[in-house]
């Protein structure tokens, strides 16, 4: 049920690039961005009752995965072409499977790597499809990176909370909501430009994207792992191309279908490490408490 519901995520987020280019033409980033977890954070307060606001991993939660992220991203966006922030910030599993080799310690292989890396470059091959210029820009390339670290400290964050009811997932929203104000500031003007398709796609993004599309990838990271969960990132620019050229009834590129399988591959690869991985951990498991016993009766 639980990979059912991060796939579920996929697709909102895959599709939530184009409510988002609706809501952007007419409110500024940041404030777009306020409206969005503002509503997200009512949203989950209304079916939970009261948040819980005061907890140091709740709060850091909110500023790397909610502020964090989309003002690195949404800043990027500014010096740099969206398709290198694109690709820098499909980098995110990548990074993440270094910091949980290298700082949470945990056991990691080359054909994880190898994995991970198979489906980078497919994520690659699907953003750029046939564009291969891309215009390197250090300041907006550099934000671009901050956005996928910014996810990978997230995950951390999440992943120290363990089980987290609707309550946190609240005080999650709240606090990016509150970090995202003080850039908002001057621009609530703009709320009287905004039409049906604006509004229509704020509460997609608030709504789905935000208040229901966060508990739901929190319990995935929970329930599957946080590193088989992130790599479930892969597939968000595939979602994404594939809503656009059945929107424009476009066939897609030989390179387009070539991105898919190459992230399906790494995908598939990097699940079967992790299963290896997990017997191979389960009957050291047994052997340790068997030799264990062996020496008692001994």
């Amino acid at each position: 049920m639980e990979r059912f519901f991060a796939w579920f995520v996929i697709v909102l987020w895959g599709v939530s690039f184009l409510a988002t280019k609706v809501v952007v033409q007419v409110l500024n980033p940041f404030l777009a961005g306020f409206l969005r977890f503002l509503l997200a954070f009512l949203f989950l307060s209304l079916v939970s009752g009261r948040p819980k606001l005061f907890n140091r991993d709740i709060f850091m939660a909110g500023f790397w995965g909610v502020f964090g992220y989309f003002a690195f991203e949404n800043s990027a966006l500014m010096f740099t072409e969206p398709t290198n922030a694109a690709i820098i910030v499909s980098s995110a599993p990548i990074f993440f499977l270094l910091f949980s080799h290298i700082v949470q310690k945990k056991r990691t292989t080359a054909g994880m790597y190898l994995g991970v890396m198979l489906s980078f470059l497919g994520v690659a091959l699907v953003i750029l499809n046939g564009r291969f210029v891309l215009k390197l820009n250090p300041i907006g390339d550099l934000l671009a990176f901050g956005a996928a670290l910014s996810w990978v400290f997230y995950t951390h964050h999440v992943e120290k909370l363990g089980s987290l009811t609707l309550k946190e997932n609240a005080g999650i929203m709240f606090w990016g909501m509150v970090l995202f104000l003080p850039f908002s500031a001057g621009r609530f003007h703009q709320l009287l430009n905004m039409n049906a398709s604006v509004i229509v796609s704020l509460l997609y993004l608030g709504l789905l994207c935000s208040g229901l599309a966060y508990f739901l990838w929190n319990k995935a990271i929970e329930k599957l792992g946080s590193r088989r969960t992130t790599n479930m990132i892969y597939y968000i620019p595939v979602v994404t191309a594939v809503v656009e050229h059945t929107v424009k009834m476009k066939l897609p590129s030989a390179l387009l279908i070539g991105g898919v399988v190459l992230v399906v591959l790494g995908l598939s690869i990097f699940e079967r490490e992790v299963e290896h991985e997990t017997e191979s951990g389960t009957d050291r498991m047994w052997k340790d408490r068997s030799e264990k016993a062996r020496s008692r009766s001994d």
